[in-house]
């Protein structure tokens, strides 16, 4: 699980100019002068340098595919659409929207080509035409003459998909490990605004046997929604309140937003004014941007004093218990300046007077106050060097080097405790750090395919802990979405139910009984399949092979798939999403695959299917799962929480036709141990030796604490056998 030196092998560096260092490689690259080479040298794209910008043309075939660029909204196949790389809060992801919340510029094409790759880190915006503008051309085009741009290719073999992330991973690093008890169920909702809702909501948990590790606090938990308060009106004493909470098994996750309410007598405000901490506009003076708490200062985060300042106000809650963040609002997002504001008053003001002004002219007004980009134009950073940028210029960083500083808070105070930091916006290698969730999705079912495509381009890009709002966060969720929404969670790596005030309420036990029971069964589910998502979560990390991905990475030519994926290596994720459906197709490559209907954790109707395109039966109360020839999966039974007690008691559920092996990863899930070689490993080999099985097991590392693991083997005609072994080995 200790990653060795690596090695780039097929990555070449063009440097065009003098690029800004956004930190977002670990590792050198062989680099090469672009001004010296023919214009299409490129990987067969032709290079046009204008008087403000590059663009990079590439023509396409109709077999060509185009996968990546992480967070965007759109098919997985990101042929026939523009995509727009500048960070923005937009909380409406309707198909027409060409950027959200992060900035991912890596590509992979490949089809009729030989797959090759595309990184381009430039911090501002980057504009991608897959052939939208025309069909069979890819023009990327960056405003700017100052920029790296990095090939993944092999002039000697053919690559593979998986192949290149991997590259891109070794040049961007590996992604970060987070406590073991992110892999349980969460509940947020805005808001649960005191300390009574919250314990009212972690009892409800444990009295209907529903497990659940964490509980967020949205902006109203804060005085006034002023950064790094808690109304001590609502929460009288939140250090012991917090400690009550993880004895119960609930971590306490609070959100925090970038911007520090202008307020005198604020004395976060007023540090930041003296020190001179805020982001400044041209003439010097501190620019000032309206968000939840009013008018408020943004911290400048490309100024290291900022980031250590900010890493120091962390510390409170900290010492209170926390181990966990949600940065939200940092894109930063900006709902309006004073300035833009006045100007909207002094047109109702003409418009009294003048009766001809277009009604439509104070609407396009209106529209345009939020996140306007000549707001980000108008103020400015100090680089470590003293010297000044406009926010446009590196506009993508801002939401990155606001978590490097919450993620240096956490290494300063807490140096051997995994944390947990998910935040909103996002600059390649944030990975490293932090992780994310997609955003101000709503309860449609088409956000359900959305979620589920963007889980899988997010995993290209290293971002391989992530998820959607589970049931949407904006408009009201019906029983079945809800269900078949937790259903996909399953199998998704962050499982947060997140939902909007005055929207319908989510929880699990919002809904009549019998949805209750499904959930509930559902959630178990998830906990059951706990001690295999994580060690295949761990595995991949090391292997820096994607932990969620198509299918076309494991399989040959499988690339219109994009509502299947695979979840670690032995595991198929099929769901349902869509409505008034009792089952749905699925495609099944290349091998035979054991389909298994699940009631619950412990009620599983299994057949085997071979390859092919099949309908599968699924009814609502059901949980699909495959899993693949000769492959192993390792359950458990679900706790409450992660860590409520030891798993001593392994559960493997195999396909075997062959052979087949695994093995089982385990860490004390909390401390980073793991990097010094403290962990545990279980090797697995089952053999079907004509009915019979022949089962190998071989310990390594430090001594398990599984003592006993009972087998379910299921043959080629889905029959049963059954045995356990007793360990350590």
């Amino acid at each position: 699980m200790i990653m060795n030196a690596q090695i780039l092998n097929f990555t070449r560096l063009y440097r065009f100019g003098r690029p800004f260092s956004t930190g977002a490689v670990v590792c050198e690259a062989g680099e090469f002068e672009p001004a010296a080479l023919p214009t299409n040298a490129i990987e067969g794209m032709n290079v046009n340098v204008g008087e403000n910008s590059v663009v990079f043309t590439l023509a396409l075939s109709p077999a060509d595919r185009v996968y990546g660029l992480g967070e965007a909204v759109g098919a997985l196949n990101k042929r026939g659409k523009k995509y727009r790389l500048y960070t923005t809060d937009d909380p409406v992801h309707t198909p027409d929207k060409e950027n959200l919340y992060g900035s991912h510029p890596f590509v992979m094409v490949g089809g009729a080509v030989s797959p090759f790759g595309i990184f381009i880190d430039y911090p501002s915006e980057i504009l991608f035409d897959i052939g939208f503008t025309k069909h069979d051309v890819m023009e990327i085009v960056i405003p700017s003459h100052n920029f790296n741009i990095y090939l993944f290719a092999s002039p000697e073999r053919t690559l593979t998909f998986m192949e290149i992330v991997r590259e891109y991973l070794l040049l961007t690093g590996a992604p970060c490990c987070l406590p073991k008890w992110a892999f349980g169920y969460q509940q947020s909702r805005w808001s649960y605004p005191d300390a009574v809702s919250i314990a009212e909501t972690a009892a409800q948990f444990r009295k209907l046997d529903i497990p659940c590790d964490a509980i967020y606090m949205d902006i109203d938990y804060m005085d006034n929604f002023k950064v790094f308060t808690i109304d001590e009106k609502k929460f009288p004493n939140f250090a012991a309140f917090t400690g009550t909470l993880k004895k119960e098994g609930f971590r306490l996750i609070p959100i925090i937003d970038p911007g520090v309410k202008c307020e005198d007598g604020y004395g976060f405000y007023e540090e930041g004014k003296h020190r001179r901490l805020f982001c400044e506009t041209k003439d010097g003076s501190f620019f000032k941007a309206a968000v939840w708490p009013g008018l408020t200062h943004l911290p400048d985060f490309l100024n290291p004093q900022t980031r250590r300042w900010w890493a120091g106000l962390c510390r409170a809650f900290l010492e209170s218990g926390i181990e966990g963040f949600w940065l939200d609002m940092n894109e930063p997002s900006v709902f309006y300046t004073p300035e833009a504001m006045q100007a909207v008053f002094n047109l109702v003001e003409d418009m009294r007077t003048n009766p001809d002004i277009p009604k439509r002219q104070l609407q396009e007004m209106v529209n345009a106050l939020s996140n306007n980009r000549s707001y980000f134009k108008a103020f400015y950073h100090r680089t470590h060097l003293g010297d000044r940028v406009s926010n446009d210029e590196v506009h993508n960083l801002y939401g990155t080097l606001m978590a490097e500083a919450v993620a240096d808070a956490f290494a300063t105070h807490l140096p051997d405790k995994r944390y947990f930091l998910l935040s909103r916006s996002s600059y390649a290698g944030l990975h490293r750090i932090a992780t994310i969730w997609t955003g101000d999705n709503m309860s449609w079912w088409e956000h359900m395919l959305s979620h589920i495509r963007m889980l899988m381009s997010l995993n290209m890009a290293g971002i391989f802990y992530t998820g959607a709002d589970i049931g949407g966060f904006g408009c009201d969720v019906s029983p079945e979405l809800m269900v078949r929404w937790v259903q996909l969670g399953v199998f998704s790596p962050l499982f947060r139910n997140h939902s909007a005030f005055g929207t319908r309420r989510q929880e699990p036990w919002a809904f009549d009984s019998a949805t209750l029971d499904i959930l509930r069964a559902a959630i178990k589910l998830r906990y059951a399949l706990i001690p295999y998502s994580y060690s295949e979560y761990m595995q991949c990390v090391s292997e820096l092979s994607s932990f969620i991905r198509p299918l076309m990475f494991d399989f040959d030519c499988q690339f219109d798939v994009e509502d299947q994926f695979m979840y670690g290596r032995s595991v198929m994720a099929a769901p349902v999403h869509e409505p008034n459906a009792a089952g749905r197709y699925a495609l099944l490559p290349q091998v035979h695959w054991l389909y298994c209907s699940l009631l619950r954790h412990d009620d599983w109707a299994v057949s085997v299917l071979p390859p092919g395109v099949h309908y599968i039966d699924c009814p609502l109360e059901r949980t699909p799962l495959l899993i693949r020839e000769n492959s192993i999966v390792t359950l458990s039974e679900p706790l409450n929480y992660v860590g409520e007690r030891e798993v001593e008691c392994l559960r493997v559920v195999a396909f075997v036709t062959g052979t087949a092996s695994y093995t089982y990863y385990e860490d004390d899930g909390l401390t980073y141990a793991y990097k010094r070689g403290i962990f545990s490993l279980i090797h697995i080999e089952i053999v079907n030796s004509g009915g019979a099985y022949d089962i190998t097991i071989k310990a390594g590392g430090v001594p398990s604490k599984i003592k006993r693991i009972d087998f379910e083997i299921y043959g080629s005609d889905a029959s049963l056998w059954q045995c356990s072994r007793e360990l350590p080995i």
